[in-house]
């Protein structure tokens, strides 16, 4: 082992630059970590603004539905089921003369207009148009017009793509007070039929 060389012409000071780099650098890294901090802070801030404006917006909804739910109007009661039974002649009507020769491709409902646009797929143009005449045939059909056929060469199966205009007639019935009630629990009740002019 080697003896250190001392001098006593000088004082015996250690290097300070690596202490003084080392302070640096944690200063600097404080500085950052106080920053992103601030940052998350900020964003965590603004996450719970949202939630609570959301929260708010739910309840208000929730309010608003409770109360058309619970209103005990008796007309307001009435709208509602005719409401939910506005769709029921229509998907009797689809559904009433569905084969499994038949795929349905598309199938939109518009109560207000009561028109039913369906687009389907048979493997012949005679079952889509014998499909048709059972629709124009029921009495709660008002017209049926076909928009569009188009035959589809196979592989693997050839098919026959139809499109479809079904105005059903409207429904001038009352639904009855336990059907409504019913339908309220969950409870399944049978589709009301349409009426003929």
């Amino acid at each position: 082992m080697k003896a250190p060389a001392l001098n006593l012409h000088r004082a015996n000071r250690p290097d300070a630059a690596p202490g003084l780099i080392a302070l640096a650098a944690g200063i600097v890294a404080l500085i950052l970590t106080m920053q992103y901090l601030d940052t998350l802070t900020e964003q965590g801030e603004a996450l719970d603004q949202r939630e609570s404006a959301i929260a708010k917006q739910e309840q208000k909804f929730r309010t608003i539905s409770n109360a058309h739910r619970h209103s005990g109007d008796a007309q307001a009661a009435q709208l509602m089921a005719q409401q939910r039974y506005a769709a029921e002649p229509a998907r009797a009507l689809v559904e009433g003369g569905w084969n499994p020769g038949i795929a349905l491709l598309s199938l939109d409902i518009a109560p207000a207009s009561r028109t039913i646009n369906m687009q389907f797929e048979t493997r012949s143009a005679q079952e889509a148009l014998s499909y048709a005449d059972w629709l124009q045939a029921q009495p709660g059909t008002e017209s049926v017009a076909v928009k569009r056929q188009t035959e589809k060469p196979g592989p693997p199966v050839k098919s026959v793509e139809t499109s479809l205009q079904v105005t059903w007639r409207p429904f001038f019935g009352q639904p009855v007070a336990g059907a409504s009630a019913a339908a309220s629990e969950g409870a399944p009740t049978a589709p009301p039929g349409g009426a003929p002019k």
